[in-house]
C-alpha cells in the first residue's frame, strides 16, 4: 500500500495526525515534509491474524489493526484480537478470556496492558483524546463499536512527553470512520461444541456526506452467553495428581465446605505434644441429635516437647481435611459460571462540518449501556461456633461449623455501566504551512453493581448460641445447624437475610486543548517543524456504597465501605515538539533527523512534572532505517488512590499468612525477636483488614529507551523485518503490598507503619492492619520485539502471506522498600517472558483463509523452593536457577484460530471461524491464575459472521 503526501498538504496532514493521537514524527510525515517534490513513502503491509503492521517509518514501534483486519479475523471484538498480540503481555481481559474467579469483582470491563506494565500505564485514546476511565484509571475498551473503527494504532514505548500522564508503557489510539458513504451491516453468531456459551452480535454503520460535511453513525448490540463449570468434565473434581510436561500440578476443586457441612474441634495435650483434630460429618438421613449420627474424620499429630498447641493442631488439621475431602469433598465449581453473561449496546456518532475552506468543526458522541452478570459458588460459612449450650448440640462442647449455603447465600453480581464521551472540535489554517486545532471533551464512566442478599453473621452466630445469647427481643430463635439451614422459619429468615447491597462509582473528565503545528525554518535537508499546545483538564470521581454493610457483619466477606467524593482535580499542561532534518540524500544518510519534545504538567493535588523525549530517525540506505528514543515519563496517582474511602473486611474465611513473625526466619526481625517466640498465624475471624486512600502518594516516574532497526530489502520483494530493543525503569512505583509493610514494621522494631498495624498485646497475633497504597519501590523491565513478514508472489494457487512476531521480556523485576535484592516479576503468573504469534494467510478470487497461532511461555506461580541454596550461584544466574526449581508452574500454551471466508459479492462476505480447532483440553484450571493463557474451556468454538456494504 502506498500513500502520497504533497507539499501543500504536509502541514495539514501533520496537524490531523497530531489530533488523531499520532506524533508528527510517525507515519513518515517528517520525511515527506522535508521534500519539495511529492515523495512516496512505502507502507509495508504485513499481517498477524490479518493484522496490518503499519508504517515502517516511525521512531517508535507501532502496530496497526484495521477494521478489515478485525472483520477478516472472524473474531467478534477488538479485545479478542488484542489478546493474541505479543506486545499485549500480562492479564488481558476479553470476551473469550474473561472468567468469574471472583464474581464480586467481575464487572465485565475489558482492559488491556502493554508489555506487562499494568493497565494504568497504557494510555487509551479515542481519535487522539483520552477515553472515559473508571475511578481506578482503567479503561473499558469494549464500549467502542468495533465496526466504527477505521484502525487502531498501538504505539509501544513511553510517550508521556507527547500525550501526558499514563503513557509509560505506550499508547493505544482508536481512530474512527469518517467520510463513510452508504450502509454497512454485520452480524455474527457463535456457539461452542457443547452447544453452550452462545455469542450474538449485530452492528449497523451508516454514513453520508453533504456539501460542507458528513455524518457517520454506528450502532452495535451484543449478547454474550456462558455455561456452568459443572458441565465440563475437566472440572471434576480432583486434578491435583495431574502433571503436564512434568512440571504442573493440577488443581483439586474439592472443598471441605459443602451443603451438608461439617463440625470441627480439636484436643491438645501440651505435656505429650500431641494434638488431634476432628471433622464430624452428619450421616445422610439423620437429624444430628446423637453422636452416632456423625462419622469422624480425624488425624493425630505428635510433635516435639515444648511445641505450641496451635502448631500441632495446624498440622493435624491439614491431614484431617485431606481425609474429609477424599470422602465428602464438595466440587464448588458446579455452582460457578465460567464467564460472565453480558448484554451490551453502544452508539457512536462521528460528524464534521466545514464552516469555510479553512475552518472545520467536528462532533463525536459515544454512549454505551452494558449489563454484566457473574456468579461463583455460594459464600462459605466458616468460623461460626455452635455453642455447647445450643439445645440441638449433641457434642457437649463448642464446635465450629463449616458449611456452604448453596441456596441462601449466592454470590452473584449484576453490574450496569453507562460510559459517555462527547467531543466538540475545531481545526483550521492559521497561515501558510501552519494549522491549528482545539477540542472540548466531556467523558464519564459510571457503573453500579447490585449484590444479592447476604446473611447477618451476628444474628446467625447468636442463633447457634445458648438461650442467654439468643434473645427473642433481638429476633433470635434457636437454630438447628445440623439440619438443612435453608429451611429456616420465615420469621428468622426475614431477620437474617440482609438486602439492599450495592456499589456505585463514577468518574468524570473534562478537557480543553489548543494546539498548532507548522514549519518555522528551512534547512538544506528540509523544514524544521514545530508543534505546540496547551491543555486544561479537570477530573472528578465518586464512590458510593449502601449503608447496610456499615450496620451489619455479613457472611461472604462483603466489605464495610465508606462513600467518598474526592475534591476536583485540575491539570494544566503545555508541550512543544519539533522535528529537525539534519541530512538528506547524503553519503550513508539518505535521511537523518532528530525529534525533541517537552511537556510540562501541573496537578493540583500531586505536584508538577516536566517530561522530555529525544528521537533519532536515520536511514543510512533506502532499505534500512535505524530509530532510537530516550524519554522520561510520569503517572499521577488516581483520585481513587489518593482519596479512596475506608474499606474494612472483617469476615475473613482464610488465615493471615503474611505476618513475618509467624513465618520461618522470624528471629531475624527485631520486633518478632522481642516477642520471644514465633507468633501464631491469625485464625479466621481473629483479624480484620482495612484499605483506603493515601493523600500523600506521589507520582511515579520513568525513563525509557528504545533502539530499533527496520529492514525492507529491495532484492527480496515482499519482505520486511523490524527489531526493537527497549528498556523501562520506574521509580516510586505505587503498590499496596501488605507483606512488605508488615516486614518493614518488624524490621524497624515496630516503628515504620506503626499507625497501620495492630497486634494483640498479649499473644502478639495480628488483629488488624490498614493496607494503603504507598510509593513502595522500583520496577525495571527490558526486552525486544521482532517482526518478520513476507508476502509471496502471486501464483496460480493464489496469494500467500506469512508473518512471525516475537515479544521477549528479558528482565522484569521489582525492588521494594527496605530490600537490597530485586524480586523477579516476569515469568510469574500471567506476566510472560515470551509471547509469539505466527500466521499464514491465503486468498484466491473470492476465497480467503488463515491459520494463526498465538504462543505464550510457561510461568511459575510461587517463590523458589524453600530448600534451594543459591549461595554458590552467580548473581546473574540466580533468577534462572530459582525459576527452574519453582514449586508450581503453568505450562506454555498456544491459541489456534482457523478462518475460512468467501466473498459472495452482492450477498456480502461470509466467514467461518473456529477457535481451538483441534479441541485441545486447557492445560490447567486454577482460578487464582486465570486461564487466558491457553485453549478456552468452551472447547471448539464456531463463529459464523456476515458483513456487507451497500
Amino acid at each position: 500500500m502506498t500513500y502520497k503526501l504533497s507539499p501543500v498538504r504536509n502541514a495539514v496532514t501533520t496537524a490531523l495526525l497530531m489530533m488523531s493521537g499520532t506524533s508528527f514524527a510517525s507515519d513518515g510525515v517528517n520525511e515527506a515534509a522535508n521534500k519539495k517534490e511529492t515523495k512516496e513513502i512505502e507502507r509495508v503491509a504485513v499481517t498477524g491474524s490479518r493484522l496490518i503492521r503499519p508504517e515502517l517509518t516511525s521512531s517508535l514501534p507501532i502496530t496497526t489493526v484495521t477494521s478489515e483486519d478485525i472483520a477478516l479475523s472472524g473474531l467478534t471484538s477488538i479485545t479478542d484480537v488484542f489478546t493474541r498480540l505479543p506486545a499485549m503481555n500480562g492479564n488481558q481481559v476479553s470476551i473469550d478470556e474473561n472468567f468469574g474467579a471472583d464474581a464480586r469483582n467481575n464487572d465485565g470491563r475489558q482492559k488491556i496492558q502493554l508489555r506487562g506494565l499494568g493497565y494504568a500505564r497504557t494510555l487509551n485514546l479515542l481519535d487522539g483524546v483520552r477515553m472515559a476511565a473508571d475511578t481506578d484509571g482503567s479503561v473499558d475498551i469494549s464500549i467502542i463499536p468495533t465496526t466504527m473503527l477505521k484502525r487502531v494504532d498501538i504505539k509501544k514505548g513511553s510517550a508521556s512527553a507527547i500525550y501526558g500522564s499514563d503513557a509509560i508503557a505506550g499508547v493505544v489510539n482508536y481512530q474512527l470512520l469518517k467520510d463513510f458513504e452508504g450502509i454497512k451491516l454485520s452480524a455474527s453468531t457463535g456457539i461452542s461444541e457443547y452447544n453452550d456459551a452462545p455469542t450474538h452480535t449485530f452492528s449497523f454503520v451508516g454514513g453520508t456526506s453533504f456539501d460542507n460535511g458528513g455524518i457517520t453513525l454506528g450502532i452495535e448490540a451484543k449478547k454474550v452467553g456462558t455455561y456452568n463449570r459443572g458441565s465440563r468434565s475437566f472440572y471434576h473434581p480432583d486434578r491435583s495428581d495431574q502433571k503436564i510436561s512434568g512440571i504442573f500440578e493440577g488443581t483439586n476443586f474439592l472443598s471441605i465446605y459443602g451443603p451438608d457441612g461439617n463440625f470441627t474441634y480439636s484436643d491438645c495435650d501440651p505435656d505429650t505434644a500431641t494434638a488431634t483434630y476432628y471433622m464430624m460429618h452428619r450421616s445422610n438421613g439423620s437429624d444430628g441429635n446423637n453422636l452416632s449420627d456423625f462419622a469422624p474424620y480425624s488425624a493425630t499429630y505428635k510433635g516435639q516437647a515444648g511445641q505450641a498447641c496451635w502448631e500441632l493442631e495446624e498440622i493435624a488439621q491439614e491431614e484431617a481435611e485431606k481425609k474429609y475431602k477424599e470422602a465428602h469433598g464438595y466440587n464448588y465449581q458446579s455452582e460457578t459460571l465460567d464467564a460472565s453473561k453480558r448484554t451490551e449496546y453502544s452508539v457512536l456518532l462521528n460528524s464534521y462540518y466545514n464552516f469555510t475552506n479553512t475552518l472545520e468543526g467536528t462532533f463525536q458522541l459515544l454512549y454505551a449501556d452494558k449489563e454484566n452478570y457473574a456468579q461463583e459458588a455460594a459464600a462459605v460459612v466458616s468460623g461460626l461456633f455452635v455453642s455447647k449450650d445450643n439445645e440441638f448440640n449433641p457434642f457437649g462442647r463448642d464446635v465450629r461449623m463449616n458449611r456452604r449455603l448453596t441456596n441462601l447465600n449466592k454470590r452473584n453480581t449484576t453490574t450496569v455501566t453507562t460510559p459517555l464521551h462527547v467531543r466538540f472540535g475545531l481545526s483550521g489554517e492559521l497561515f501558510e504551512n501552519w494549522t491549528w486545532s482545539s477540542d472540548l471533551v466531556h467523558s464519564t464512566y459510571e457503573a453500579k453493581t447490585a449484590y444479592p442478599a447476604a446473611l447477618n453473621r451476628t444474628l446467625l452466630q447468636n442463633s447457634l448460641s445458648g438461650p442467654d445469647v439468643c434473645l427473642a427481643e433481638d429476633n433470635c430463635s434457636a437454630l438447628n445447624p445440623f439440619l438443612d439451614l435453608e429451611n429456616l422459619n420465615s420469621e428468622l429468615l426475614d431477620a437474617i437475610m440482609i438486602e439492599g447491597i450495592w456499589t456505585e462509582h463514577k468518574a468524570t473528565t473534562n478537557t480543553f486543548n489548543l494546539s498548532a503545528v507548522g514549519e518555522v525554518y528551512e534547512l538544506p535537508a528540509g523544514s524544521i517543524q514545530v508543534a505546540l499546545g496547551v491543555e486544561y483538564r479537570t477530573e472528578e470521581a465518586s464512590n458510593k456504597f449502601d449503608d447496610v454493610r456499615g450496620k451489619y457483619k455479613l457472611v461472604g466477606n462483603l466489605a464495610q465501605e465508606e462513600s467518598n467524593i474526592p475534591p476536583k482535580r485540575k491539570i494544566k499542561e503545555a508541550y512543544i515538539e519539533t522535528s529537525i532534518p539534519l541530512l538528506e540524500d547524503a553519503y550513508f544518510a539518505k535521511h537523518l533527523s532528530i525529534e525533541l519534545a517537552l511537556r510540562y504538567s501541573n496537578y493540583s493535588d500531586s505536584g508538577s512534572s516536566s517530561t522530555p523525549s529525544v528521537n533519532i530517525y536515520w536511514k543510512p540506505v533506502d532499505e534500512l532505517m535505524v530509530r532510537a528514543n530516550y524519554s522520561e515519563g510520569f503517572r499521577a496517582p488516581t483520585l481513587f488512590d489518593l482519596y479512596r474511602g475506608r474499606e474494612i473486611l472483617t469476615d475473613r474465611w482464610y488465615s493471615n499468612s503474611s505476618d513475618p513473625c509467624s513465618n520461618t526466619g522470624w528471629e531475624q526481625l527485631p520486633l518478632c525477636k522481642s516477642f520471644g517466640a514465633r507468633v501464631a498465624e491469625a485464625e479466621p475471624y481473629q483479624w480484620s483488614f482495612e484499605m483506603g486512600g493515601n493523600e500523600n502518594l506521589n507520582p511515579e516516574t520513568s525513563t525509557s529507551r528504545n533502539l530499533g532497526l527496520v529492514w525492507t530489502p529491495e532484492y527480496i520483494k515482499g519482505l520486511s523485518a523490524t527489531l526493537d530493543f527497549w528498556k523501562v525503569d520506574i521509580e516510586n512505583a505505587p503498590e499496596r503490598l501488605t507483606r512488605v509493610m508488615l516486614r518493614e514494621n518488624a524490621r524497624t522494631n515496630g516503628e515504620l507503619f506503626a499507625d497501620l498495624i495492630q497486634r494483640n498485646p498479649t499473644t502478639h497475633v495480628l488483629e488488624h492492619y490498614k493496607s494503603i497504597i504507598i510509593n513502595i519501590g522500583k520496577t525495571r523491565s527490558q526486552g525486544y520485539d521482532l517482526d518478520l513478514n513476507y508476502a509471496f508472489s502471486e501464483t496460480a494457487l493464489g496469494q500467500f502471506t506469512v508473518n512471525y512476531s516475537l515479544a521477549e521480556i528479558t528482565r522484569g523485576e521489582n525492588q521494594y522498600l527496605g530490600d537490597d535484592e530485586w524480586t523477579p516479576s516476569i515469568g510469574r503468573y500471567n506476566n510472560l517472558e515470551t509471547k509469539q504469534s505466527f500466521g499464514i494467510f491465503w486468498n484466491k478470487g473470492n476465497w480467503s483463509s488463515s491459520f494463526t497461532v498465538a504462543y505464550g511461555s510457561k510461568a511459575f506461580n510461587s517463590d523458589e523452593d524453600d530448600i534451594l541454596d543459591l549461595t554458590d550461584i552467580p548473581e546473574k544466574d540466580q533468577y534462572r536457577e530459582a525459576r527452574e526449581y519453582a514449586k508450581s508452574w503453568s505450562p506454555s500454551y498456544d491459541l489456534k484460530t482457523l478462518t475460512l471466508g468467501y466473498d459472495a459479492q452482492a450477498y456480502g462476505r461470509f466467514n467461518l471461524t473456529v477457535q481451538n480447532p483441534f479441541g485441545e483440553t486447557p492445560p490447567f484450571y486454577d482460578i487464582a491464575r486465570g486461564y487466558d493463557r491457553g485453549p478456552n474451556p468452551r472447547g471448539r468454538y464456531f463463529t459464523l459472521s456476515w458483513f456487507k456494504e451497500f
